[in-house]
C-alpha cells in the first residue's frame, strides 16, 4: 500500500464565513495531501476532517462562528420521508412524460426559482387584482349578519337585504358565495354522506376486490402490504424499459483520469458553469476549467483494488446523470472502505424544479446500499458537514437516520439526540457521558514516532531532530492531536525540500 504524504499548516487565522457572512470568524486546521490512501482518509473523516480538492481541513469547532459537525446517514436503515418520496415520484413522472409534455415542463422550470429558495407566493398578483375589483363594496355588514341564502338562491329580496343596487349584484353575489363556502368548510363533513376516500385507497380496494373475485386469499396480502414500506430501490426499479425519456447514470473515475472522464470533461465543466453562475451567482472568472479541476477533479486519493472491495475499486469518482444522451447532473463522490462520501453535486439549472440536489442524494444512498451487497463494510453515506446555525444546511438532517460526530470524543450520536443541545448552544460536546474520552488521543512521546519525509528520505521525528535541532515540537504536537494516534503512524509529514 502506498503511503499518504501530507504537509501540515500550523497557521489557521480566521477567515470569512460562507454561512453567516461574518469576517474573520471561521477557523480551521489544514493540510495539503499530496497522496492519500483511502483507509487514512476514512480515519480522518471520522475525526472531523474533510477534503476540497487536495486540501484537507478540520474546523476548530469551539472557536468558529458556525460549528460544522460531520454527519453520516445510516444507509442500510434509511427511510425516505414523504417529501423525498414525492421527489422520486415527480422525477419518475418526468421520465414517463411524452416529448411534448417534457418540453413544456422544462420551459416552466427555466422560469422558476431554485429549490433552495423560499417558495413563491402563488396567486399573489391575482389576489391584488381581485381586491381592487371589490374595494368599493362594504362587506362589513355581511360579515356580522347571518347569511340568508346561498348564491344559487339570490333574488330581489336577497339584494334588498344586502342593501346593494342591481349593478352591484354580481360582485356581491361573488362575495356571498365565498362566505358561504367558508361557512361550509368550517362546519365540517356532511354527516349524511359517506366519508371521502383518497384515490390511492380506492385503487387499492378495487385491486383487492379483483384478487378476491379470482379466488386469491387476500387476508395475508393485506397485512403484508401494510407492513411493507416502499424503499428507494422500489421507486427506481418500478420504471419500465419503455420510457419516453431515458436516464442513465455512469460512474467514471477521475483520479487517475479515466478515458470516460477525459471524453466528457468539457461537457461536465459546462454544466458546472451553468450551475455556479445561476444557483450561486458566481462570476465566470471563478468558474474556469483550472479552478473547476482543482476543486472537483483533483484528488489526493489513490486508486485501490482489493479482493473484498467493490469491483470499481476505491478512490474518487464522478457519477454522471445522462438524460436522452445529454449530461444534466454530476455527483462528485469518494468511495471509501466504510462509506460513500459526497463531495459536491451540481446540475443543469433548467431542471431545478425536479429537486435534483435531493434526488442525487437519494440515488447516492441507493448506490451505497447497492455497494454494501458486495462490500458489507460499506454501510454509511457521509454528507459532509451539518451546520445547525445555518437553516439552509439543516436539510441534511432530513435524511433519516443520521448521526453527528462528537467534536471531543469522536463518537457518533443520533442527530435527533443532538438537536436539543445545538438549540441551546451552537457548539456542543454532544457526548453526554462526562467520563468518555477521546480514545484516539495521542501521548506526548508519540511525537518522536511521527514519520518525516526530509530531502527524499523517510525518518522518524526523533531522527529528524538530530538533523534539524531548531524544529519546534509545538506544531508537531498540534498535528498529532488533529490526526489522532490511529492515523499518524500511517501518514508521512513532508518537511523541507
Amino acid at each position: 500500500m502506498m503511503r499518504s504524504i501530507v504537509e501540515y499548516y500550523s497557521e489557521h487565522s480566521g477567515y470569512r464565513c460562507g454561512y453567516c457572512g461574518s469576517r474573520d470568524t471561521n477557523y480551521s486546521h489544514g493540510m495539503w495531501a499530496h497522496t492519500m490512501n483511502v483507509t487514512d482518509y476514512q480515519n480522518l473523516l471520522d475525526r472531523g476532517w474533510r477534503r476540497s480538492g487536495k486540501y484537507c481541513y478540520k474546523p476548530t469547532m469551539d472557536v468558529t462562528c458556525c460549528p460544522m459537525y460531520t454527519i453520516r446517514c445510516k444507509a442500510l436503515d434509511f427511510k425516505a420521508s414523504k417529501s423525498q418520496k414525492k421527489i422520486l415520484k415527480r422525477f419518475n413522472k418526468y421520465l414517463m412524460n411524452t416529448d411534448e409534455n417534457s418540453t413544456t415542463m422544462e420551459r416552466k422550470m427555466s422560469t422558476s426559482g431554485s429549490e433552495d429558495e423560499e417558495p413563491v407566493e402563488q396567486g399573489r398578483d391575482q389576489f391584488v387584482e381581485c381586491s381592487r375589483d371589490h374595494q368599493t363594496i362594504d362587506v362589513s355588514s355581511i360579515m356580522t349578519e347571518e347569511l340568508p341564502h346561498s348564491i344559487e338562491t339570490v333574488n330581489e329580496s336577497t339584494t334588498s337585504y344586502i342593501g346593494l343596487s342591481s349593478t352591484a349584484v354580481l360582485k356581491s353575489n361573488s362575495v356571498v358565495k365565498v362566505l358561504n363556502e367558508m361557512k361550509a368548510r368550517t362546519a365540517g363533513p356532511d354527516p349524511t354522506k359517506p366519508p371521502c376516500k383518497k384515490a390511492k385507497q380506492q385503487r387499492r380496494e378495487r385491486k383487492l376486490e379483483k384478487l378476491k373475485e379470482k379466488g386469491i386469499d387476500i387476508s395475508n396480502l393485506v397485512s403484508i402490504c401494510r407492513n411493507k414500506e416502499k424503499q428507494v430501490e422500489d421507486f427506481i426499479n418500478e420504471l419500465s424499459d419503455e420510457l419516453k425519456q431515458k436516464l442513465e447514470i455512469k460512474l467514471v473515475r477521475t483520479n487517475p483520469p479515466s478515458p470516460e472522464w477525459v471524453a466528457t470533461a468539457k461537457e461536465t465543466h459546462k454544466v458546472y458553469v451553468k450551475y455556479q453562475t445561476t444557483i450561486h451567482n458566481d462570476k465566470l472568472e471563478k468558474c474556469t476549467e483550472s479552478k473547476f479541476y482543482e476543486f472537483l477533479v483533483l484528488s489526493p486519493l489513490l486508486e485501490e483494488h482489493t479482493e473484498t472491495g467493490p469491483e470499481c475499486g476505491y478512490g474518487s469518482f464522478h457519477q454522471q446523470y445522462w438524460l436522452n444522451g445529454k449530461l444534466i447532473a454530476v455527483g462528485v463522490i469518494d468511495i471509501l472502505p466504510k462509506c460513500i462520501s459526497s463531495v459536491y453535486f451540481f446540475y443543469d439549472p433548467s431542471l431545478m424544479n425536479l429537486s435534483l440536489g435531493t434526488y442525487g442524494a437519494l440515488r447516492e444512498i441507493e448506490f451505497t446500499r447497492h455497494m454494501n451487497k458486495s462490500t458489507p463494510e460499506m454501510e454509511y453515506y457521509y454528507m459532509g458537514f451539518y451546520i445547525h446555525t445555518c437553516k439552509k444546511m439543516r436539510y441534511k438532517g432530513h435524511f433519516y437516520p443520521s448521526d453527528l460526530l462528537c467534536p471531543e470524543t469522536y463518537k457518533w450520536f443520533p442527530l435527533s439526540d443532538c438537536i436539543p443541545k445545538l438549540e441551546v448552544s451552537p457548539y456542543s460536546r454532544l457526548n453526554s457521558n462526562v467520563d468518555d474520552i477521546d480514545e484516539n488521543y495521542p501521548q506526548p512521546n508519540d511525537v518522536n514516532h511521527i514519520n518525516i519525509w526530509y530531502k527524499g528520505t523517510i525518518m522518524t521525528y526523533k531522527h529528524f531532530m538530530n538533523i534539524c535541532k531548531t524544529e519546534s515540537t509545538k506544531e508537531l504536537w498540534e498535528y498529532l492531536c488533529m490526526v489522532g494516534k490511529k492515523t499518524y503512524r500511517q501518514l508521512v509529514l513532508l518537511k523541507g525540500a
